[in-house]
């Protein structure tokens, strides 16, 4: 099905030069339930003002352009005062899981940026000083049920006292009986109950991050002074994709401008934080899809451990 809608809407700028928007923007959803944000005309205008000199995390980005911001929403984000860690994890005392998928079997429509989003964040952490052994990675027919779960088992497996793990997915979820079950490549769904019952066997500081329609559901018995829980959605609600990105939206907001670019530096001093990029990431995103049908905005949830003021080069332990 194909709905559009038109915007009116203030300017965000997102790169340091502004765009202006024009025409409608289209959803379009496909079996799997992912809809898409489409923007189809863009102008550029004048040159702003320089803003003060970010600190960049060297990878090759795919976000870029300004987005309509829709003044109901109110004023965008400003400075937060994030709890920062007392303790941080070695290099070698990091691990993550990350699990994509954009080209699933058929009869499963693909997503537009499910792999792409984890191949990105794979390549954020290493230029963050993660190194390569401690980071596994499916993508596409590789992230199959089974390899899904054996990568959530072998991260709790090596959550300790000392330690910080990473779980991401970016791909469908499936809403079934009251549960929302991780979409792997080849429908062997994975529940919500087991993902919270296996991570938190782990003993180690946690960050869960899920990139999917109907998202919120993961996060009802996951969070705690451990473990923080994001995800793209309320549970009632679709997360969408940007096919000008080739990146999701949420996927698109923290890590590639957000992290990655420096933008979401709420209070300019040249350090992104993770808890200032969740921050600006939930506002955009609501900004971004607010006016699209049939399905309305996405809302992000964020949960859990309030200790936010780290980077990704300097997680907490």
């Amino acid at each position: 099905m194909i709905e559009t809608t038109a915007w009116t809407a203030a300017l965000v700028l997102l790169t340091g030069v502004g765009v202006v928007v024009s025409g409608a923007i289209t959803s379009k959803t496909v079996y799997g339930e992912t809809p898409v944000v489409s923007i189809p005309q863009t102008r550029l205008v004048a040159q702003q003002p320089a803003v003060p000199q970010q600190r960049v995390v060297k990878v090759t980005t795919k976000a870029h352009t300004g987005v309509p911001v829709e003044q109901s929403l109110g004023p965008p984000p400003g400075p937060i005062a994030d709890v920062k860690p007392t303790a941080f994890a070695a290099p070698e005392d990091r691990y993550a899981f990350l699990a994509g998928v954009t080209n699933y079997r058929k009869p499963t429509h693909d997503t537009i940026a499910g792999a792409q989003d984890v191949q990105f964040i794979r390549s954020l952490l290493l230029a963050s000083g993660w190194q390569a052994q401690n980071i596994r990675m499916v993508t596409n027919s590789e992230a199959t049920g089974a390899a899904v779960r054996q990568g959530i088992q072998w991260l709790a497996s090596v959550s300790k006292p000392g330690t910080f793990t990473f779980f991401h997915f970016s791909g469908h979820v499936k809403q079934e009986g009251g549960h929302e079950k991780l979409w792997p490549y080849d429908r062997d769904f994975v529940p919500d109950t087991f993902v919270a019952s296996t991570l938190l066997q782990g003993t180690g500081k946690l960050w869960v991050d899920i990139a999917g329609c109907e998202g919120g559901g993961f996060i009802e018995n996951l969070p705690s002074s451990r473990v923080l829980v994001s995800t793209s959605s309320e549970s009632t609600q679709k997360s969408y994709e940007f096919p000008q990105w080739g990146e999701s939206v949420w996927s698109g907001l923290v890590y590639d401008l957000g992290l990655a670019q420096g933008q979401a530096d709420l209070d300019k001093n040249g350090v992104t934080t993770v808890g200032e990029a969740l921050v600006w990431g939930q506002y955009y995103a609501q900004a971004i899809t607010l006016r699209q049908t049939p399905h309305g905005r996405q809302t992000p949830q964020i949960a859990g451990d309030p200790v936010r003021g780290w980077t990704l080069e300097n997680p907490p332990a």
